[in-house]
């Protein structure tokens, strides 16, 4: 896949809370399940156990949740250890993708996908597959809500054949699927390079420009957010 994406990617899940554990995220969320509501939510996915209302809540609750944090006026202030170890990236930027990938791993885990990050907290191959194709929606990419469509397939055949393990592995990793992501991935790369630029440029006049980036990001995160909410919702009521 695209190595400026996948290498901006990673970098940005290196960042402290910026790695979701589905279980501990599940368990978090729905924490007034019994134990038995809960091992069929991890083991299979929220919907057995959960109404499509109360799932709706909890992804509209996240949403606004990261809306506002991602529009405090202080990019790193929210994020422990803030964005020393990206200097190569300009902060506002990495505040933003650090809410994206988040959001992107949360909503996920909502609707019923599966680990994205292996027992080392790494992206596994279907993990970039999947995150990928979530962020490729929330930018509007081509091809990508087709390609969440297809990976919910996938999903929902491994659920009902594999329900005792969660962890991704390759299989997402079909040649049809392999060549929709490397078309985000390489989307997304091309992306992230000419934002970066651009944000770097407006730090010359640096009072105006956090006025700027504030007003953007709250005008863009949020229907973002959405658009991937409902792409969610929209596969896992028809997969097919």
């Amino acid at each position: 896949m695209n190595t400026t994406w996948i290498k901006f990617l990673n970098g940005i899940l290196k960042m402290p809370g910026a790695r979701v554990d589905r279980v501990q995220f599940l368990q978090k969320t729905f924490s007034h399940l019994s134990a038995d509501e809960m091992r069929i939510c991890i083991e299979e996915k929220p919907s057995k156990v959960l109404s499509e209302k109360e799932i709706d809540a909890a992804a509209n609750s996240i949403i606004s949740s990261h809306t506002t944090k991602v529009t405090a006026i202080s990019a790193a202030s929210g994020i422990p250890g803030g964005f020393a170890m990206l200097a190569t990236i300009p902060a506002d930027l990495a505040n933003y993708y650090y809410h994206v990938v988040s959001v992107g791993q949360k909503l996920g885990y909502l609707y019923g996908y599966p680990d994205m990050l292996d027992a080392n907290e790494r992206l596994t191959p279907d993990g970039e597959v999947m995150l990928t194709a979530f962020i490729g929606v929330m930018n509007q990419v081509a091809v990508a809500r087709e390609l969440i469509k297809k990976i919910a397939v996938e999903v929902s055949k491994r659920i009902s054949e594999e329900t005792a393990t969660r962890v991704a592995g390759k299989l997402l990793q079909k040649q049809i699927v392999s060549q929709s992501a490397e078309m985000i991935a390489k989307r997304l790369g091309t992306q992230v390079t000419t934002k970066s630029g651009g944000r770097i440029l407006s730090k010359a006049v640096p009072l105006l420009s956090g006025v700027i980036c504030g007003a953007m990001t709250y005008a863009t995160f949020r229907p973002q957010a959405k658009r991937l909410h409902t792409a969610l919702k929209d596969t896992a009521s028809n997969p097919n």
